[in-house]
């Protein structure tokens, strides 16, 4: 009995000692409990201390993007001292780590400060000046409406504090992303300053925030940083009003062709086509129209080479702006093309289709011809057509995308953009055509003296493939290869300054 008792206190002294070495082992942040008190919501919190060694980062303003900043501050380390004009009010909003406190006190304690007020009530700062003399601020602003002549909300924010160092930055990227991190939205931060040491300090916030800092220059390109989030997609306002413009045009056409003609002639009503098969006859034509405005610039571009002798000429401002905006065409040719085999689909569930079929079997007759080989081959290879154009405009539309095309080099994109591209182009252009057998030829196709919509679609896709095999002729493709290695008509290269209306203008913008 007493052995037992001895055994049963030995283990029981083992246990003890292990927990005591278990708890001197544990890191200080395990061995806090999960849920502290955060004492009375007005209160100044101060700062642990088991932070302080970490750097300390001040944040004037308590809005929306102060809160999600000081989040994101403290969860990679940083000591954060915020300053507000009502500490008591803006305590219970920002985390248990941050520290709330008066702006005066905010800007002492904090060696770079973030300025996230309205550019509007900047001036408010001014008594502010002896206490950021010296040090970083960090302008977070935007203006409600682009400005195209400046000042900057930055330069304006320099100008009132010389003795500090300005840096733009943080307006483009969202008070969500800043709370989420870098893993939704754009990791890309845009910085600009006339101090190198305020940029790189910066910038070296942005990589421990997890964001990657692009370096834009001085603090002159502010301007154009404070106006990138106002821009509403620059480089599709063209496409877009492209796809709209080519889709009312066809859709009218051919309401004029097969609604309004029977209506008029034979006063047959058949409106109800306009929700589904009208749109369904608009889509492919707009779909493989958009297809050949992704091409046909490139064949502008390698003729207008051709003809000069020489690839040092800048292009006009027309094609210039046309080059660019090639994804756009073919993303916009994609989602028409997408819709297409949906609408195509749909047809066979609708009443009037189904009431068509009973009709057709009910007018039939004993000894009618029910199976035409011409009109199944015709059905069977259009449609295979389609579905191999549908697949290679949807792999061109998959590639574009950034992720994809950053695990490509430029040779393996080159090829799927340019080859298979023309190859989307080439299928799309035989499914028009099987689509048009015979009918081409029909008089009774021709209503109001109006050719078949696929007599007008087929122009520009036909000039496309013409050009494009017109380039590949051994001379032709020789000469073009000498021109692109800087073979000119004369021996001496002569560069032309590019006229002042001959830039992209603000469309550039978007391709930073």
């Amino acid at each position: 009995m007493e052995a037992y008792v001895c055994l049963c206190r030995l283990v029981y002294q083992r246990e003890e000692l292990y927990s005591e070495i278990h708890q001197c082992s544990m890191p200080e942040d395990m061995a806090r409990p999960l849920i502290r008190d955060r004492g009375e919501a007005g209160g100044s919190r101060h700062l642990e201390a088991s932070m302080s060694d970490a750097p300390v980062v001040g944040i004037v303003g308590t809005g929306d993007f102060s809160r999600s900043l000081a989040r994101r501050l403290v969860s990679s380390g940083y000591q954060v001292v915020v300053g507000s004009r009502n500490p008591k009010r803006s305590a219970a909003l920002f985390p248990e780590e941050a520290e709330v406190t008066s702006q005066m006190e905010a800007a002492g304690q904090a060696d770079l400060v973030f300025v996230a007020v309205f550019p509007e009530h900047h001036s408010t700062l001014l008594e502010l000046k002896p206490s950021l003399a010296g040090k970083t601020l960090v302008d977070v602003s935007n203006s409600l409406r682009i400005n195209p002549d400046g000042p900057s909300n930055a330069e304006q924010l320099a100008d009132l504090f010389p003795e500090s160092d300005v840096v733009k930055g943080f307006n483009t990227i969202s008070a969500w992303a800043l709370q989420r991190g870098p893993r939704d939205g754009s990791r890309q931060i845009f910085l600009c300053s006339n101090s190198s040491k305020a940029k790189s300090s910066v910038m070296q916030l942005c990589r421990r925030l997890g964001f990657i800092p692009v370096d834009m220059g001085l603090l002159s390109s502010s301007l154009e940083i404070e106006n990138l989030p106002l821009y509403l997609f620059p480089s599709w306002r063209t496409p877009i009003l492209c796809t709209l413009f080519l889709f009312i045009f066809f859709y009218l056409y051919n309401f004029l062709r097969d609604v309004l003609q029977p209506y008029v002639t034979a006063r047959k009503s058949v409106f109800y086509k306009m929700p589904i098969e009208m749109v369904n006859v608009t889509l492919p034509s707009v779909a493989l129209v958009m297809l050949a405005l992704v091409y046909l610039p490139g064949l502008c571009a390698a003729f207008l080479q051709l003809w000069s002798g020489t690839k040092y000429n800048r292009f006009p401002g027309w094609l210039d702006r046309w080059l660019s905006s090639r994804k756009q065409f073919g993303l916009c040719s994609f989602l028409c093309a997408a819709m297409h085999a949906i609408y195509s689909l749909s047809l066979p569930m609708r009443k009037s289709a189904r009431f068509k079929l009973l009709l057709a079997v009910k007018q039939m007759k004993e000894g009618d011809e029910v199976w035409v080989n011409e009109e199944v081959w015709r059905m069977e290879l259009y449609v295979s057509a389609g579905i191999m154009a549908l697949g290679l405009l949807s792999l061109l539309a998959v590639t574009s995308l950034p992720s994809v095309a950053n695990s490509v080099n430029w040779r393996e994109f080159s090829f799927i953009q340019s080859t298979v591209g023309y190859c989307a182009l080439s299928m799309a252009t035989v499914h028009t055509l099987l689509y048009g057998w015979g009918r081409a030829f029909d008089p009774a196709q021709y209503r109001f003296m109006m050719p078949p919509t696929f007599a007008l679609v087929l122009v520009l896709p036909s000039v496309a493939l013409l050009g494009r095999l017109a380039l590949f002729m051994p001379c032709v493709a020789r000469r073009l290869a000498q021109i692109r290695r800087g073979s000119e008509k004369s021996r001496h290269i002569r560069f032309r300054l590019p006229d002042d209306d001959c830039r992209n203008g603000l469309e550039d913008v978007s391709n930073v």
